[in-house]
């Protein structure tokens, strides 16, 4: 494959661009106060020195009232000098840096602001596939209000520009306060900032206008536009040109093209989207401009990145997940290194999950992102080698195996193929890159002297003859089968089996247990011929241990479904002759003619070694499932944890 196009450079206004990639904007959630912390310069130098263009900071707040949480400010002249340690941290590496600036407008609350959200007119907040908006209603700004928050803006640029930023973008997107604006879905004022087209567009003309006066024409300043919100009412991908091309007018360098608004499900891609997924959204905004345009939207593989240049659908490549996956990707496409490449796979489960406790940015294939200067992830050469046995081989024993300190070690697992449960994850649709993050791992663990053993149950005997200095006990989780009369019955298997193909389900089918595992098989027996399927969830939800963005998707495929049916705040109390009982709300009701019941009701521990190994006086550390069944992100720093720690 011939890459050397994706390392063109790119003229923007006065910048020079080494390659096309440049870092997507992001909020990494590494501050508290909106200062620049130690944390974050680690996590943004990493993917400077890793071969990126551009780093264009994300989401960085003119004014305290429009914070959605964990951003950096540019409120004040107070802030430059903290912004100014970033820019010189990315100018180490011959990379330039740039700030996008930015206002949440309505799409925060007091929670997490300390101020009621503001916008250009009343929104209600709303409801998508049964999410509802966590902001709160918004003030209508007054027209002084509106002049005010203008001066925010210019003076966040002209901060910007003080602290090093070598290129200023203003974040013109995703129902934010300047897109709200912009929008005839969310802007419905009659002053002179409403009605017309020029009158929704007189906000972001005053801002740029006045950044003008403050840093001169030829500061390069860009925008972040929406390529179509996704939304009936809202802006389409004919008024987006008409934008882009008034931006133009106006003297933008560049322009950025995303998409969609709240939820933001197309905004950060995910698994149920294709590659490249927004493209299409570049290349409308390309033909009606003569500016560079950059896209952005899953372009995480070189073949998408090729095909986006050379057919004009794009000048550069805002690229944010597979940079926060493997921050040394140009660098290592530009070498040839494809098997040493982290794919992002879009699962969202570490860097986008916002039902995590911990927003700030982590990857769940590559463990040191965000954890930049965290020793205890650092691998280090061991003082002594040992004889470590690492029994299983899903994601938590792979990467403990491979944690290259130079130790003599073994892998066991009973499967076939290395990658554990995870590769069960990979059946659903949609969910087949669960299988790359596996042959990632694999590969990895192939790179190295470790001695594999497959399809093989290891027993107490076969540790007592390794004899080993340590054993990770890595084995993972078993279904959990509840104490409900009747699951002994032989038409009721567990959702692994149906995963495996070990187990076939009829026609009419009962999934007990509605969290992402049972939600998932169900959505693969509704692929693939007609079924009628009931989910019976405890909770209030479905699927509410998935991350908010995949969860919409198959919600939205189940509302799309007359044979699927969600039962939630249900508990099971029978299985009977082909039929199910349960108490829902109160009432008992009553299931019948079922061919299939599948048990979805949660894992527990795989710990049948445990005890045996403990009394060997082995050194011992249980990691992954068979310590507590969570989800693939944790096993994988368990890993590494115990890879280091070993």
């Amino acid at each position: 494959m011939n890459v050397s196009p994706l390392f063109q450079p790119l003229d923007i206004g006065r910048l020079t661009l080494k390659n096309r990639f440049i870092m997507a904007p992001m909020s990494v959630h590494m501050t508290e106060d909106g200062s620049v912390t130690d944390k974050e310069i680690a996590f943004i130098e990493r993917r400077a020195a890793g071969g990126a263009a551009m780093i264009i900071i994300g989401s960085i707040c003119v004014r305290p009232d429009g914070n959605f949480g964990g951003q950096l400010f540019i409120e004040d002249d107070g802030r430059t000098e903290g912004l100014r340690r970033l820019t010189d941290a990315i100018h180490r590496h011959d990379c330039l840096a740039a700030a996008q600036i930015h206002h949440a407008g309505r799409e925060t609350s007091m929670r997490t602001s300390g101020y009621r959200p503001v916008a250009p007119s009343p929104f209600p907040p709303e409801a998508v596939a049964g999410l509802q908006a966590e902001y709160d209603p918004p003030h209508a700004m007054s027209t002084k209000e509106v002049r005010d928050m203008v001066e925010c803006y210019a003076q966040g640029a002209r901060r910007a520009r003080d602290a090093g930023f070598d290129m200023c973008e203003l974040h013109c997107a995703h129902g934010y306060l300047i897109s709200a604006f912009m929008s005839p879905l969310t802007n419905r004022r009659t002053d002179e900032y409403g009605g017309s087209f020029l009158g929704r567009m007189r906000f972001v003309t005053e801002i740029i206008r006045r950044i003008r006066e403050l840093v001169g024409k030829e500061y390069p300043l860009a925008c972040r536009i929406v390529g179509d919100e996704l939304r009936e009412g809202g802006i389409d991908m004919a008024l987006a040109a008409d934008i882009a091309r008034y931006l133009e007018k106006l003297g933008i360098a560049a322009l950025s093209v995303s998409a969609g608004m709240f939820p933001f499900v197309r905004t950060v891609s995910n698994m149920y989207h294709r590659h490249g997924v927004n493209l299409y959204l570049a290349e409308n905004i390309r033909d009606a401009v003569h500016v560079p345009v950059f896209a952005a939207g899953q372009l995480d593989r070189p073949d998408i990145q090729l095909a986006a240049l050379e057919k004009g659908k794009a000048d550069a490549l805002c690229v944010g997940r597979g940079l926060i996956a493997d921050p040394d990707y140009p660098r290592k496409l530009r070498e040839g290194r494809i098997d040493d490449i982290i794919w992002c796979i879009a699962c969202n489960k570490g860097c986008h999950d916002r039902s995590a406790e911990d927003r700030s940015v982590k990857c769940a294939l590559n463990v040191m992102s965000g954890r930049e200067s965290e020793r205890e992830f650092t691998p280090e050469p061991a003082r002594r080698p040992q004889r470590v046995m690492v029994i299983g081989g899903g994601p938590a024993g792979m990467q403990a195996a491979a944690a290259r300190r130079g130790h003599m070690v073994s892998l066991w697992d009973e499967r076939r193929e290395l990658g554990g449960r995870l590769r069960l994850a990979a059946v659903p649709p949609h969910k087949e890159r669960y299988a790359e993050a596996c042959d990632y791992l694999a590969r990895e663990v192939g790179k190295l002297p470790i001695d594999v053993h497959l399809f093989h149950k290891v027993t107490l005997k076969e540790v007592r003859e390794q004899n080993p200095d340590a054993v990770i006990l890595a084995t993972g989780s078993v279904p959990v089968i509840p104490p409900v009369e009747g699951a002994e019955q032989d038409f009721v298997v567990p959702a692994d089996d149906v995963l495996a193909g070990t187990a076939q389900a009829g026609r009419r089918v009962v999934v007990i247990g509605g969290g992402a595992v049972g939600a998932e098989t169900a959505h693969l027996l509704l692929e693939q011929e007609q079924r009628e399927i009931y989910i019976l969830e405890m909770r209030d939800g479905i699927g509410i241990d998935l991350p908010q963005d995949s969860r919409i998707c198959l919600l939205r495929v189940f509302e799309n479904s007359t044979d699927m049916h969600c039962l939630t705040n249900s508990r099971v109390t029978c299985v009977g002759d082909h039929c199910v009982t349960l108490m829902r709300d109160g009432h008992e009701e009553c299931l019948e003619r079922i061919d299939t019941v599948i048990m979805a009701a949660g894992a527990r521990p795989d710990l049948r070694l445990k005890t045996g190994i403990e009394s060997l006086g082995l050194k011992l550390l249980v990691i992954g499932d068979a310590d507590a069944p969570r989800d693939y992100v944790k096993a994988i720093r368990q890993g590494a944890e115990a890879g280091r720690a070993v």
